[in-house]
């Protein structure tokens, strides 16, 4: 029997409403197979995009309350559903949603900054800290965005590396990583140099990592 579709309107629902429609999810594996079966496979949502993209963004720039709040387990799922195309109020959709003010859009993506360093470098969950900018980067990775195009292309390119090169220069491995991992699906032209100066700034990197920064450089990551 496949899963029910939940239906949620979430369109006068409060912040507080908003995280536990994220979090607070029975999160289990099928015993049998092992497979994860994400709750955001199975629900439409109604919703207003402005206020969530509003709420993501007091998400992001205070999110150490989720520790306590939620098990790792939920906090994973909730990040996956976050970050990737399967939720429809997920700040995936909300970033590309060109009906929103960019500028609203790019507050998004900079308070993703202060999420990785107030929760990620603290707590790096399982991979959905480090797959997180390899889901928002991609599209430039396999061409459906083209700098060259200009506009929004262009645009978003530019604000994502920006967020990527502060995250960069965090003291952190995780940040680090994360970043990197990012980098190298976003194509934006100055990366290469920007990596350049993090491998020369940071003598103390181990061979796998500068290995991987390389590859990064070289848009040649996984």
């Amino acid at each position: 029997m496949g899963n029910r579709t939940e239906f949620r309107d979430l369109t006068n629902s409060s912040f507080e409403e908003f995280v536990s429609f994220l979090f607070d999810r029975d999160i289990t594996l099928e015993s049998k197979t092992r497979k994860r079966n994400p709750w955001h496979f199975h629900v439409e949502v109604e919703f207003q995009a402005k206020k969530i993209c509003d709420y993501y963004v007091r998400l992001f720039r205070r999110p150490e309350f989720l520790r306590e709040r939620f098990s790792k387990a939920q906090l994973e799922e909730g990040f996956w559903a976050i970050q990737g195309p399967n939720l429809d109020c997920s700040a995936y959709h909300l970033i590309f949603d060109s009906d929103l003010p960019l500028s609203d859009r790019e507050e998004c993506v900079r308070a993703m900054f202060d999420l990785f360093k107030r929760l990620f470098a603290k707590e790096p969950l399982y991979y959905s800290a480090q797959m997180w900018w390899d889901s928002l980067c991609y599209d430039w990775q396999c061409g459906n965005r083209i700098r060259k195009r200009g506009g929004e292309d262009q645009e978003l390119q530019d604000i994502l590396f920006q967020t990527l090169a502060r995250l960069l220069a965090l003291g952190s491995d995780v940040c680090q990583g994360a970043a990197l991992h990012g980098l190298g699906h976003l194509h934006h032209p100055e990366t290469q140099g920007l990596i350049e100066r993090f491998i020369d700034e940071h003598p103390s990197l181990t061979e796998a990592q500068k290995k991987y920064a390389r590859a990064a450089a070289k848009f040649k990551v996984l």
